[in-house]
């Protein structure tokens, strides 16, 4: 009889337990940013005639590299579970750089990357911000750091900071989509404008 009066309240606690881990879980948002709202075909033709530029994949630390969205507040990263992105950001930028420095004027770009092939400058990126900052205005955060390389990948010719601060309007998917499209679109213009203005460093 003692038994069976000690066993009902861990019974009760083990239904209990059970019934949250087999609630209902919060289902993830899938965030679109960049370039897959209205695909830009203006400069799929091949310009033979031109130097070229070979992006090589984009890297992160492995706190960025997860399609979670990164919630800051500060230096402290949250990941939120009720949005993820399409992909991780080393391949959302993967897939942005091909169309984005397509339209430059000076290179033809290799992206992704082709161990092998035929390149006049090799160029690598670290991202370190991909993340809505926290504070009395929310803000999206991108930053790549940047290394650009002679064509052998051996010679270092320079290096660059690009960043974007996007406000997000509302703390939801959807805001966060917008701010970090545009975030995304600022950094890729400004990615091209370096490389393109370093044409004077290549004889043609």
């Amino acid at each position: 009889m003692t038994k069976n009066i000690f066993g009902i309240p861990l019974l009760i606690g083990v239904l209990f337990i059970a019934g949250c881990i087999g609630g209902k879980s919060v289902e993830t948002s899938y965030l679109r940013v960049g370039l897959n709202h209205g695909l830009e075909t203006a400069c799929e033709k091949v310009r033979s005639d031109l130097p070229t530029v070979a992006v090589k994949r984009f890297t992160s630390l492995p706190a960025l590299d997860r399609e979670t969205v990164i919630l800051a507040s500060g230096p402290v990263l949250t990941p939120d579970y009720r949005w993820s992105w399409e992909g991780t950001p080393s391949e959302i930028f993967d897939a942005a750089t091909g169309p984005a420095l397509g339209c430059m004027k000076h290179y033809e770009v290799i992206a992704p990357y082709r161990p092998g092939a035929d390149r006049d400058l090799l160029l690598s990126g670290e991202i370190l911000s991909f993340e809505v900052q926290q504070s009395e205005a929310n803000i999206f955060k991108g930053a790549v750091r940047y290394s650009l390389w002679d064509g052998s990948g051996k010679r270092l010719l320079g290096r660059k900071l690009v960043e974007a601060s996007i406000p997000v309007e509302k703390l939801n998917g959807r805001a966060i989509a917008v701010a970090a499209s545009a975030a995304l679109g600022s950094i890729m213009s400004q990615t091209a404008a370096w490389i393109d203005g370093y044409s004077k460093e290549i004889d043609h």
